[in-house]
């Protein structure tokens, strides 16, 4: 009876050893897998049974009956989970953000030679060529090229600003196809891992594929969870639910009313707003709905400025063939502002002077000239240079902001990760070392199963010889 007791414990042992090999094979070979967490057999020794007492012999004493290898665990931190997920929504808002208004930054293309800030200056230096000589067919021709290179550039700035904002709108479609695809997933794994657990095992790969798609989830939104008693997990996004054991709410993508052109995102199943505090759609949003329209209200402000104050002074004016009650600019403001194509084709009708039959008089030319100096932005508190040198310049502020966020969010999630992975990481080194360990338990093993077959052999076949 003993010998067979300690029989099945040698090949408990051998099976325990068995699997802590193959665990240990499947850490090693997965040790550059996105998401994986390092598994470990939980070996626990079998211990007497207390109810066992009446099969307990009175001369001999009792062993235990082995090792128990019935459980293979992943080890993970779920609270360094929670804080890295945290971080990254954080991360990828300023990211998506400062993606945005970098891209906006090129739209001004400032400080450079060609950047909206030299045109204007290019602009009011033509003016005063033509207060200096104003009859000169070639200052005139400058002050043409100049005005309608400044009124391009402004209506392409406009342009460009409108494009980026279309497109970070379409962005939302993306968006909506990639939290559909990753709640798809999780509902689908919920019902895997429910089953596989059900029936005793650990689901340890399932587990770390749905936690990948928890990481990336947080990067998108505001997202929470928690683990219900049957293994499925509850995500919210925002403060509706998202998915719910095997199901998954999709969202969409629909038209916006209270924002004409743009487009938001709802859930299908009752049309609930998708709202969200944080993550890379935040940014999106952040973007194209406040700091976007912001510097095309800045930018049709400045050209607004432009036409009304030139062209008050420039109808008042006479061009040297005594042409008057011209406007210098057509458009309203920075989507179509643009020279008056008869001044364009006619340069000698530009109204330089103030006075009738006065082709020297550059006076008026001078009054539009000194415009640059006056506070006629911003409720009278700033020119028309430093108007738009504060537009560059709280752009380039928002830019560096939203990096530094960016940056400094990056640099937890990274040492968050860093954690994670000192927790969670296959370290080859360690797994090589265990390796050895269960080689050398399982040849151990093998001996006592050796050990205990000659026993038996001696048992069975030697016993009773002697005085035949």
């Amino acid at each position: 009876m003993a010998l067979s007791v300690g029989l099945d414990t040698a090949v408990k042992a051998l099976r325990a050893h068995q699997l802590a090999v193959d665990v240990a094979s499947h850490n090693i070979a997965n040790a550059q897998s996105p998401g994986f967490s390092r598994q470990r057999v939980l070996l626990r020794p079998i211990g007497l049974d207390g109810s066992d007492h009446f099969s307990r012999d009175a001369l001999l004493g009792r062993s235990g009956f082995g090792v128990d290898a019935s459980d293979v665990n992943r080890v993970r931190d779920v609270f360094l989970d929670f804080q890295l997920r945290t971080n990254l929504g954080a991360r990828d808002q300023n990211k998506a953000l400062s993606r945005s208004l970098s891209q906006a930054e090129l739209v001004f293309n400032d400080p450079t030679d060609n950047g909206l800030g030299a045109l204007m200056g290019k602009f009011w230096a033509a003016w005063h060529d033509v207060v200096n000589s104003p009859e000169s067919p070639a200052a005139r021709t400058t002050l043409v090229h100049s005005t309608s290179t400044m009124a391009t550039r402004i209506q392409r700035a406009h342009g460009d600003l409108i494009a980026q904002r279309a497109d970070l709108n379409r962005s939302l479609g993306m968006t909506a196809d990639r939290i559909n695809a990753a709640a798809s997933e999780i509902a689908s794994l919920n019902f895997q891992i429910k089953q596989v657990e059900l029936n005793g095992d650990m689901a340890n790969d399932l587990r770390d594929r749905r936690d990948l798609l928890l990481d990336q989830l947080s990067g998108i939104g505001d997202i929470s969870y928690s683990e219900q008693p049957d293994s499925s997990i509850v995500v919210y996004l925002g403060s509706h639910e998202l998915v719910f054991a095997n199901t998954a709410r999709e969202v969409k993508s629909v038209a916006d009313l209270a924002n004409p052109g743009m487009d938001k995102l709802i859930f299908t199943m009752d049309d609930q707003d998708v709202v969200t505090n944080s993550g890379e759609l935040r940014g999106i949003l952040d973007a194209r709905d406040t700091a976007i329209p912001g510097l095309v209200a800045k930018l049709d402000a400045l050209a607004a400025g432009l036409i009304t104050g030139v062209n008050a002074i420039h109808a008042a004016g006479f061009g040297l063939d005594n042409s008057t009650g011209l406007a210098f600019f057509t458009g309203t403001g920075a989507s179509d502002i643009a020279l008056n194509p008869v001044l364009s084709t006619n340069p000698h009708q530009i109204a330089a002077s103030s006075a009738l039959s006065a082709p020297g008089d550059g006076s008026n030319a001078l009054a539009i000239a000194n415009l640059q100096l006056a506070t006629t932005m911003a409720a009278g508190t700033l020119t028309f240079d430093e108007y738009y040198g504060n537009i560059v310049s709280v752009l380039g502020a928002d830019v560096v902001r939203a990096d530094g966020l960016a940056e400094s969010a990056d640099l937890m999630s990274s040492h968050l990760d860093q954690l994670r992975q000192s927790v969670s990481g296959v370290n080859i080194d360690e797994e090589m070392t265990n390796l050895n360990a269960s080689q050398h338990a399982y040849e151990a093993a093998a001996r006592v199963i050796t050990t205990i077959d000659e026993m038996l052999e001696t048992l069975i076949n030697r016993t009773g010889i002697a005085g035949r």
